[in-house]
């Protein structure tokens, strides 16, 4: 089943129509993929997008923490977190049918103030069913946002100047998904996995008013 999905991918990717590229400008003498860190909105964009991954990231570390120490088995943990990925597979689905009606960074605004609130009540849920609630509404608000941040990366940048600004983008998050699980599994096993969740949610929560600058252009 596993081998499928890669070959389904591979089938519908060569469906998608090709568009010819932009014609491309020279780039200027001593120029380097660091100089796009002053294209306006780009710091900022680049921020949002890391709090957003490291959301991701201790979601998907903290929930076995929060789930042995109520004592959860490993199946009723991997169903709260099987809700997640099916939501954020859903979410994904709906947003090209939805795109021409949503602003991306207000979506993205949206989806950080989502998230904080579903940290905060996560730790507060007694049972799996309400963690299973959780993931599903945080796995909307997650799945949302690549998408959008990627449109956005796009506006932002040169058209000749994409490919570095998306690897910039992966070397920060690349960077963050290698380095952040080791600091959340000694932080969540020191102080528990509702502190963890809390301070992630007050730092996504906090970060909301970077999105809220890029949505009024700023």
């Amino acid at each position: 089943l596993l081998l499928l999905m890669p070959l389904a991918t591979l089938v519908s990717a060569r469906q998608v129509p090709r568009s010819a590229p932009a014609a491309a400008r020279p780039a200027a003498a001593g120029s380097t993929a660091w100089d796009l860190l002053r294209t306006p909105g780009l710091k900022r964009l680049l921020l949002v997008n890391w709090l957003l991954s490291m959301a991701w990231d201790v979601h998907t570390f903290a929930v076995p923490i929060l789930g042995h120490e109520r004592g959860f088995n490993a199946s009723t943990i991997g169903l709260v977190l099987g809700a997640f990925t099916l939501s954020v597979t859903a979410v994904r689905a709906v947003i090209p049918l939805l795109a021409h009606r949503l602003r991306e960074a207000a979506v993205v605004h949206a989806a950080m103030l989502a998230a904080a609130v579903v940290f905060a009540l996560y730790p507060l849920a007694p049972n799996a069913w309400l963690m299973g609630g959780c993931a599903l509404l945080l796995g909307i608000a997650l799945g949302s946002v690549q998408p959008m941040v990627m449109a956005m990366l796009h506006q932002l940048t040169p058209d000749e100047r994409h490919g570095e600004a998306l690897a910039l983008r992966s070397m920060a998050l690349n960077t963050s998904s290698t380095l952040m699980p080791l600091v959340f599994g000694a932080t969540g096993t020191v102080v528990g996995a509702a502190v963890l969740f809390w301070v992630v949610g007050g730092a996504v929560g906090a970060g909301s008013r970077l999105a809220r600058r890029l949505a009024g252009g700023r």
